[in-house]
């Protein structure tokens, strides 16, 4: 994710109440799907890759006037500095709990995972293009294949998945063997998930092979936000961190429809004059990993860095059109040394690389299985260190970093459960949970 050598950052990369209830069976397998074999181990690539021309972003929505995106590279003039919301009205106290991770199952270079709403299966994506569910008696047969559609050289693979808010939907996000970024939903019958019903609502082609970014979450209206890394290669190459109108460093926010995808009215860029109208954020450099935390109202953000800092971003869901500051900063630092049209995001937490070199994003605490104190803590990590640390903000801003004392070999995700558990993936194989120590 960092323009290092691939192989010291990542084996991937160093970069939705319907459909079921509770205790109900996953999706079985589409009987049209590739046979469940049994999966190739990824070997990490070295060097970074070659870039190809920077091309724009190609999307598919279901009203094209409206959601295609402008060929004017206009910014905006920036909002004013964004300053912590407030997360809840007791101040989290990571440093005061015990904790210890409990293995769940071992597969095969899992890098993502998702619930579905009322079933209590873990669904988990695997790098190379499968998601497997993992439920009472273990992990069962994959539910979908994408294995021959999936790119897996550099930072590519199946990098996110997400449910719609009545089950009746998987949205997938990987790379195609053209290297693009690709957004897609499938649809569950009868309950059974169905790979002849993918409809691609989004293709951005990528001029490199990292920086992919690729998580999905669904927002609480019913929204979907998908995560995009710049372009990859290094120094923001392609020029597109500080350009709204391009789909590439963003994070974008739709909302799907069964045609495709519409663009929420709230969207700061849906007239599409100033931006593309699928943008919800910009000036990101490899956004790896998003949560949206509703309890408290906030989006938070890991940005890797690229030689000295990695970056933790909190703001308000509703806090539309920031600039986030790449590559005019890193982190809370200059970087290219021009000046930003107007204010960046100042990060809620950064650290150096004597640290880490590449962060991996977590997720906000909100379960009942853990001590109350760990309430509204979020929990991160990074790929090369691996230690799992817990960032608290108190009523009155101030911001706690906690070494948990827990510790993962390369640490590429955080997963939450349906009971609001929460989870580590790394990427040599161990999906763990998170519990009392």
């Amino acid at each position: 994710m960092n323009g290092r050598p691939l192989a010291l950052l990542l084996s991937l990369a160093l970069a939705l109440a319907g459909g079921c209830t509770a205790g109900e069976d996953p999706p079985a397998v589409d009987p049209t799907l590739a046979e469940a074999a049994t999966q190739a181990a990824v070997e990490p690539t070295e060097g970074a890759p070659t870039p190809a021309e920077p091309t724009e972003a190609v999307p598919t929505p279901a009203e094209p006037t409206e959601a295609t995106p402008t060929e004017a590279a206009a910014t905006p003039a920036g909002p004013s500095p964004v300053e912590p919301t407030t997360a809840a009205e007791v101040a989290p106290d990571p440093g005061a709990v015990t904790l210890a991770l409990e293995e769940v199952a071992v597969l095969d270079a899992p890098i993502a995972m998702a619930t579905r709403p009322g079933d209590p299966t873990l669904y988990v994506a695997l790098r190379a293009g499968r998601v497997v569910p993992i439920g009472p008696d273990g992990v069962g047969d994959p539910i979908l294949d994408l294995s021959a559609q999936t790119a897996t050289n550099g930072e590519r693979g199946l990098l996110g998945l997400a449910w719609s808010a009545d089950g009746a939907r998987l949205f997938t996000s990987s790379t195609d063997p053209d290297g693009a970024n690709v957004l897609t939903g499938f649809d569950v019958e009868d309950g059974v998930l169905r790979s002849g019903s993918a409809q691609v609502l989004l293709r951005v082609p990528q001029p490199a092979s990292n920086h992919n970014g690729g998580d999905l979450h669904l927002g609480p209206d019913g929204t979907l936000w998908w995560s995009l890394g710049d372009g990859g290669a290094a120094d923001d190459r392609f020029g597109n961190g500080q350009r709204p109108d391009t789909l590439l460093g963003t994070i974008l926010r739709i909302t799907p429809t069964a045609d495709g995808y519409t663009i929420p009215a709230d969207n700061p860029f849906a007239d599409g004059q100033d931006g593309a109208p699928e943008v919800w954020a910009y000036g990101l450099r490899n956004p790896w990993r998003i949560a949206l935390d509703p309890a408290a109202g906030d989006l938070w953000i890991a940005d890797v860095g690229q030689n000295a800092v990695e970056e933790v971003n909190r703001v308000g869901i509703d806090e539309a059109g920031l600039n986030y500051g790449w590559p005019r900063r890193e982190g809370d630092r200059a970087f290219d040394g021009q000046e930003l049209d107007g204010p960046a995001v100042e990060p809620v937490h950064t650290y150096d690389h004597g640290r880490g070199c590449s962060i991996t994003g977590g997720r906000v605490y909100r379960g009942d299985d853990l001590d109350p104190r760990m309430q509204g803590a979020y929990l991160y990590g990074d790929y090369c260190d691996g230690r799992i640390f817990a960032l608290a903000v108190g009523p009155d801003g101030e911001v706690t970093d906690v070494d948990t004392g827990l510790q993962v070999a390369n640490p590429v995700s955080f997963g939450e459960g349906p009971d609001g558990a929460l989870y580590v993936l790394s990427l040599n194989g161990q999906v763990m949970k998170v519990v009392p120590g």
